[in-house]
């Protein structure tokens, strides 16, 4: 048996075969899920951590075995216990999407809701061929939706979905594009 520091966080451990049959392993049933090989892990890790010097405390220890010509290597990697950041996910805000097949379709919509949309955030791109406008976050009342399915096809889409019209489409108009291009 072999232990070798090979740098302030990592260890080898080289097990010839002799080392093998006398600690009765078997590479193919070597791991933590065996209580036999977990117990002569752990001794191997204890002896290792002793002759190098390094010490396992606050540390999380990666444990590698490969198979050897001559037996197994096993490789002790130590890295620094950091605590673990917890994401949390917002509920997703949904936007809706109107797509118009024509710019003339477009034009007589924003002329019949310029009215009737308040001044939320929506915007107009090109994109494929088609004009989508699209809402953000917005509460539209029934008659207003109604108003847009009729010359539009809608739907309620993902920010994301959202975000890749705007990044792959062309901006006809930003901002209030509904009042703005039903004022002009």
């Amino acid at each position: 048996m072999t232990i070798e520091q090979i740098d302030t966080s990592k260890v080898m451990i080289l097990l010839g075969s002799e080392d093998m049959r006398d600690f009765s392993l078997e590479y193919s049933k070597l791991g933590f899920s065996d209580p036999h090989s977990k117990k002569i892990l752990r001794r191997l890790l204890t002896l290792a951590c002793s002759k190098t010097g390094i010490s396992p405390d606050n540390k999380r220890m990666f444990v590698e075995a490969l198979p050897h010509k001559s037996g197994c290597l096993i490789l002790l990697t130590l890295t620094p216990k950091t605590r673990r950041r917890k994401y949390r996910i917002k509920k997703s805000a949904k936007c809706l999407c109107a797509v118009f097949d024509t710019v003339d379709d477009l034009l007589d919509c924003c002329c019949a809701a310029s009215a009737r949309l308040p001044g939320f955030a929506n915007s107009v791109y090109l994109y494929g061929g088609k004009y989508y406008l699209i809402i953000d976050n917005s509460p539209v009342s029934l008659y207003t939706l109604a108003l847009f399915c009729e010359f539009a096809e809608c739907y309620t889409c993902s920010r994301v979905a959202a975000a890749r019209i705007r990044e792959a489409g062309r901006a006809i108009s930003e901002g209030n594009a509904v009042r703005t291009i039903g004022k002009s």
